[in-house]
């Protein structure tokens, strides 16, 4: 579960640049006020000196505390006013860009995600949301204390023995320091520090609330980060053992 600072690679403001906000203006619909939902074999109009990499993530996390919301507001688009449990695996295309570095990279993250019951009825969904994951995002919510406790046994189940060592992300949705919530921010920081993880922290979207980009922007360049790293220290261990 070894981990590098997050924002120590990328540019957690770039988006909000004018580089930035230029080549975000192709990820929008121009027939609404949100991004567009790419499909398979589309992507948006970008220069083609942009590299492209692609990433498969696996979410985890028990029924009802927000994997398919958080999955719906990276992606920028409308999730369902209620509850409905996720019926077999559901898979989200994400195009984000980012600046790593002094380099402008399209992440494609295809995010996995399956509902509770799913997953025990039918017991070929787990290995195939594992098989070949560059990354497992474990989602926990602020208000329910059991999502937060199961973290850990969770993470040390998902990873045993995983030669492809996934990069590993937490994200803690209906962040409110508002209301009292049952998981403290004291408790997310101790685990942050004893394990090296980040835990990001999904905000509970307000009525009307607008620059949704502004409010995911954070924790897509921490997650696209992780992933990056964990492509250069695998890099780094071949060279080594060749």
């Amino acid at each position: 579960m070894s981990g590098l600072s997050a924002g120590c690679m990328i540019h957690m403001d770039w988006q909000s640049t004018a580089e930035g906000e230029t080549i975000l203006q192709n990820f929008y619909n121009p027939h609404s006020s949100g991004r567009k939902l790419f499909g398979l074999l589309e992507k948006p109009t970008i220069p083609i000196n942009i590299e492209e990499v692609s990433y498969k993530l696996f979410f985890v996390g028990k029924s009802g505390i927000g994997k398919s919301l958080t999955i719906a507001r990276f992606a920028g688009i409308n999730s369902p006013p209620s509850y409905l449990e996720t019926a077999g695996i559901q898979k989200t295309n994400i195009l984000w860009p980012v600046k790593i570095w002094e380099k402008i990279i399209l992440f494609k993250l295809q995010c996995w995600d399956v509902g509770e019951n799913s997953l025990k009825k039918y017991s070929h969904i787990l290995p195939s949301c594992k098989n070949r994951a560059d990354g497992i995002v474990f989602v926990f919510s602020f208000m329910d204390r059991s999502s937060f406790n199961d973290l850990i046994p969770n993470i040390n189940k998902m990873t045993k023995d995983d030669p492809s060592h996934p990069a590993i992300t937490i994200i803690g949705s209906r962040y409110n320091p508002a209301m009292n919530m049952e998981v403290t921010l004291a408790e997310t920081r101790e685990l942050e520090l004893k394990y090296r993880i980040p835990v990001l922290k999904m905000n509970v979207v307000s009525p009307g609330e607008r620059h949704e980009v502004s409010k995911v922007a954070p924790l897509l360049n921490i997650m696209c980060e992780q992933l990056w790293m964990r492509d250069q220290e695998y890099l780094l261990k071949q060279g080594l053992s060749s």
